[in-house]
């Protein structure tokens, strides 16, 4: 008896040992951290998590504490690595990294490594901080792994650190300016955990949202995960976020019966229309467009129709667009001044929209003009289509307790934000200093820096 007592020990002992774990960046409870402490080291850390141990085996409990003291500081844009130990590494596997700004409520993917990953002897993995993540302390680093062969399962390493902007020699000089916004960027893949998603025996997982950055390994024998209730194979993604658009040779399209169509041209002029079967009114914003805000709003009419002028618009060199609905009256939005004025019309009716503009650079710091319309010269430009999910709100202060509009961001007061996730709102989250969103609820988080300049011009007012 006592025999087979011991056995049983030492079989569990080995099991507890026979996994992975992240290395570095130092998980918390990790015996390794220089921050825990001695009662709360973790000596299973390398085995799977269970779903009521999720998210990072309960260890986020920690956070507030001297155990939880960052271990590591990045800046946006910066270019890093990670390190994997541990003794059993299943033959590898798929691994994603992810960040969390609510202290675990949600978890944004940075990276997926499909197949390869962890190796034999643990491994390093290389990845790069989006350039445009936003700043913060006590910042929760996810390394998660489903395993190529074995038992069915989900490993989880948690990892406190700080988010902060750095000199140029923190940042790659070679890193690629984000093409997927941190806040389109897919939540972390879940799987083996009674949830939505289990993995099949002997593949290297291809996540149903693997992000815009993906390394694949060399000689993965790849396979999607499955839907558990059915064991249907799951959605393969390539890079995508979920948000629906299209892009391809300057142009794509995408659809929807709750999306509004959208057209847009771009060069040194820039032209969108868009239509709606709701009543909605679409706040544009961009690298490309990016419009002051209104230098004066006349009284209203007899109508009960308002016109606000939006006087200069600034085109910095890029072409992305991001355009959000947010729930309003009847609109239209047109441009035909020499200098780039902006109109925006709105009435009360709650009938289809309709949304044009036309922009050109301005040639000069003349002041915009309302009364003489000029036609503008479009040069060669680049099309694209997208499709702009139906409006799910307008501005909100702070929300709590149960949401219903799943993946919403709520903006409050341009200064912090927070996210619809498992049915909760989560926790209040600053916006990089610099950085600046678009106030409301939406399907999108729309962010603007304050190196962007806008000028803004006119006279009389």
């Amino acid at each position: 008896m006592q025999f087979r007592s011991a056995l049983m020990a030492i079989l569990a002992a080995g099991s507890a040992m026979a996994h992975m774990n992240m290395k570095d960046p130092a998980p918390l409870s990790y015996k390794g951290n220089p921050n825990t402490q001695e009662a709360n080291i973790d000596y299973s850390i390398t085995s799977p998590i269970t779903a009521a141990q999720y998210p990072c085996k309960n260890n986020l409990k920690l956070m507030g504490t001297s155990d939880g003291t960052a271990v590591a500081t990045y800046s946006p844009g910066q270019s890093s690595s990670i390190t994997v130990e541990g003794g059993a590494f299943h033959n590898g596997g798929s691994c994603q990294l992810s960040l969390s700004y609510d202290k675990g409520t949600t978890f944004t993917v940075i990276k997926s490594f499909v197949g390869g990953c962890p190796t034999a002897s643990g491994g390093t993995f290389d990845f790069t901080i989006p350039s445009d993540a936003p700043e913060g302390d006590d910042v929760v680093f996810a390394w998660t792994w489903v395993n190529k062969t074995g038992n069915r399962e989900f490993y989880m390493s948690c990892a406190v650190v700080n988010i902060k902007a750095g000199g140029k020699r923190a940042v790659d000089p070679n890193a690629k300016r984000a093409t997927v916004a941190f806040a389109s960027r897919p939540q972390v893949f879940q799987a083996n955990l009674g949830g939505k998603y289990c993995t099949k025996e002997g593949v290297d997982t291809q996540f149903p949202e693997p992000g815009p950055d993906v390394e694949t390994a060399p000689g993965a024998t790849t396979g999607p995960a499955t839907i558990c209730a059915t064991g249907e194979n799951a959605p393969v993604g390539d890079s995508g976020s979920g948000s629906g658009s299209g892009s391809g040779s300057g142009s794509g399209s995408g659809s929807s019966s709750s999306a509004a169509q959208v057209t847009a041209t771009s060069s040194s002029a820039a032209q969108v229309t868009a239509t709606s079967s709701t009543a909605a009114e679409m706040y544009v914003t961009s690298s490309l467009m990016n419009a002051s805000t209104p230098a004066r709003t006349p009284s209203s009419s007899p109508s009960d129709t308002s016109t606000t002028l939006i006087t200069s618009i600034y085109q910095p060199p890029s072409d992305f667009l991001t355009i959000i609905p947010v729930t309003k009256s009847k609109l239209t939005f047109s441009s035909s001044s020499p200098t780039g004025g902006v109109f925006l019309t709105t009435g009360g009716a709650a009938i289809p929209t309709t949304l044009t503009t036309a922009t050109s650079a301005p040639a000069s710091s003349a002041p915009a003009s309302s009364s003489a319309p000029a036609s503008s010269s479009v040069p060669a430009a680049t099309t694209t289509s997208v499709a702009v999910p139906a409006p799910s709100g307008g501005a909100a202060g702070t929300q709590s307790g149960a949401c219903s509009s799943e993946g919403a961001w709520n903006c409050i007061d341009g200064t912090s934000f927070q996210r619809c996730a498992s049915g909760q709102w989560s926790a209040v989250v600053a916006m990089a200093a610099g950085t600046k969103c678009s106030p409301g609820v939406s399907a999108n988080l729309n962010m603007r820096r304050h190196r962007e300049r806008v000028r803004r011009h006119g006279h009389g007012w």
